[in-house]
């Protein structure tokens, strides 16, 4: 079932490239939009890590050309090779330099280092603790049991209206 917003997302992607690459800018953003919604909807759903990091990995690197392509729309206007002409031929070039990770192509230092402080925060794996491996806080652990952890393993007793 999930298996179709990836498809869906990889065929709004290709139409995307395709319309990028012929220049038709106002044409290729929202391609890029919806191949991005449907991305997300797909990583909600998608259980092997190393195929969530290779589909997050690309979802970045659409957002980003997504982003640029909005920012050429917004300063050009137009949608067309013959309506942008240099403005958006002189932002796609950000995008290709990607073995560098960071190097430095239009990103400023002070960004680089937020964003390597950002994958520095972020969990990539699950971590091995149990609720008796943290000492105290009884009550902590009882709050975040009933508002987080039962209503994920039994959605059914949560539904309806609250009583006043």
């Amino acid at each position: 079932m999930y298996s179709n917003f990836k498809e869906q997302a990889i065929e709004y992607v290709k139409q995307a490239v395709q319309e990028d690459n012929a220049g038709n800018y106002a044409k290729a953003f929202p391609l890029y939009m919806n191949a991005l919604e449907y991305f997300k909807t797909h990583l909600k759903y998608e259980k092997n890590p190393k195929i969530k990091e290779a589909i997050t990995q690309k979802f970045t690197e659409y957002l980003r050309r997504a982003e640029e392509i909005r920012a050429v729309l917004d300063d050009g206007g137009g949608g067309g090779p013959a309506a942008n002409g240099d403005a958006a031929v002189a932002a796609r070039p950000k995008t290709k330099p990607k073995d560098g990770e960071g190097g430095g192509d239009g990103e400023d230092p002070e960004q680089a280092k937020l964003r390597a402080g950002l994958n520095s925060a972020i969990i990539r794996e699950k971590p091995n603790v149990k609720w008796n491996d943290v000492a105290g806080l009884e009550s902590a652990k009882q709050s975040l049991q009933e508002a987080v952890i039962l209503p994920v393993k039994f959605p059914q007793f949560f539904v309806g209206k609250f009583m006043d």
